[in-house]
């Protein structure tokens, strides 16, 4: 038996160099009898505790797949909806905006924002120091990048004329076009959405915000509120209170807190956040108030889809475990599809003539027909390398 705990020892040290895992203990019963035991890697790499015997392992869970799908389809639905509309004529099925203040583009970035700094827990939590936290976000954010960029330009993208050797084409390098083009800087922009830039920049900062919440909740949990309160203020008449990183930075910082300490969200506080967030959206508000909800409708989306996932980890039917493994992939394919999914809306609808009337039947046929090429295009750009993390890396302390 000592052979066969050995081998399973070698497993779990495997997993966690090529950072499959941080941890795991495994043991083999067989009639009553413990045949084999083995456990390596860490149950938590930033207080350095080990993965023992008696540890708790907390199983996968739904939540975070479906909110990252819902973020992602909130956005591309928004963006199919009014790439139709602005070219051709209204259908009965376009849909931009619920409510008196709910923009589903807007709700979505907000909501993406917010799940983003969630994310980047698990993924700095697996990480052992920061050369090998920003050396993952390089490998999960680039290639994909450099792959659609490559596609789209290929194809045209938002009107080609990129210059390789133009300085400016550094913003592209850097994966900061879209989001410099917001303020006027001349950039090669052509793949993903303006916030993709914005989320870049906050990767960058997020061991400090982490730090910060971690060591000292309660006092920044406050300085944020102020910060938040005194920036809707200064931005709400410039027209970017959803746009600027400078607010943006706090919806990031939301995430990361609900992260922290929001570890498990029942289905009676989903059902009251879709209340208020139904409130929020189809009560009539002043244009200053609704500046200050930006951040509030992103929290309350999140702790829908929360709940949501909860309760599809509980439910062990057939058609569950579709929907299940349907949300796994889109969640999984969600960057790409980010990425790539503005450019190839558009290049789908050059065959329709402007401003014509087209029927529900042409406009579901359309739409289907745009989301298949979309997720066809995704899997192919979706990197399937990783680079390889040494367990020495894996294993140091922070």
């Amino acid at each position: 038996m000592k052979e066969l705990s050995q081998k399973l020892e070698r497993l779990i040290e495997t997993a966690v160099e090529k950072e499959e895992i941080a941890g795991a203990n495994i043991v083999v019963i067989r009639d009553g009898q413990e045949m084999a035991f083995a456990a390596d890697g860490y149950a938590d790499i930033e207080a350095g505790k080990k993965y023992e015997r008696d540890t708790i392992a907390r199983l996968y869970s739904m939540t975070k797949p479906v909110t990252s799908a819902a973020a992602m389809l909130l956005i591309v639905f928004y963006h199919m909806n009014c790439e139709w509309s602005a070219r051709l004529m209204e259908s009965p099925l376009v849909v931009t905006k619920i409510g008196a203040q709910g923009y589903l583009g807007w709700q979505g970035v907000s909501l993406f924002i917010l799940v983003s700094g969630a994310a980047q827990c698990i993924s700095y939590e697996r990480c052992s120091d920061l050369k090998t936290y920003y050396k993952k976000r390089w490998w999960s954010i680039f290639p994909s990048f450099y792959m659609a960029y490559f596609v789209c330009y290929l194809m045209g993208g938002f009107g080609g004329g990129v210059k390789l050797f133009d300085l400016s084409f550094l913003w592209t390098i850097t994966g900061l076009d879209g989001y410099a083009s917001l303020f006027g800087i001349q950039s090669h922009y052509l793949v993903g959405e303006w916030f993709i830039g914005m989320i870049l920049v906050l990767y960058i900062v997020f061991p400090v915000l982490y730090a910060l919440v971690k060591r000292y909740p309660k006092p920044t949990l406050i300085a944020a509120l102020l910060y938040y309160l005194v920036m809707v203020q200064l931005l709400g008449n410039t027209g970017r209170v959803d746009k600027d990183i400078l607010l943006n930075v706090v919806v990031f910082l939301a995430g990361i807190y609900l992260y922290c300490y929001v570890k498990n969200v029942s289905l009676r506080t989903g059902v009251a956040a879709a209340v208020v967030l139904c409130l929020v959206v189809f009560i009539p508000l002043p244009e200053c108030v609704t500046w200050y909800l930006f951040a509030a409708k992103g929290i309350l989306w999140y702790l829908i889809f929360m709940a949501a996932g909860n309760a599809l980890d509980r439910i062990k039917n057939l058609p569950c475990v579709i929907l299940k493994k349907l949300i796994g992939v889109l969640s999984k394919y969600s960057y790409e599809i980010f990425l790539l999914h503005h450019v190839l809306i558009t290049v789908s609808l050059s065959p329709y003539e402007q401003n014509t009337y087209y029927s529900v039947g042409q406009y579901l046929l359309w739409a289907l027909r745009a989301l298949a090429v979309i997720g066809i295009a995704s899997w192919m750009i979706y990197p399937r390398w990783k680079p390889k993390i040494t367990k020495a890396q894996a294993t140091k302390t922070q």
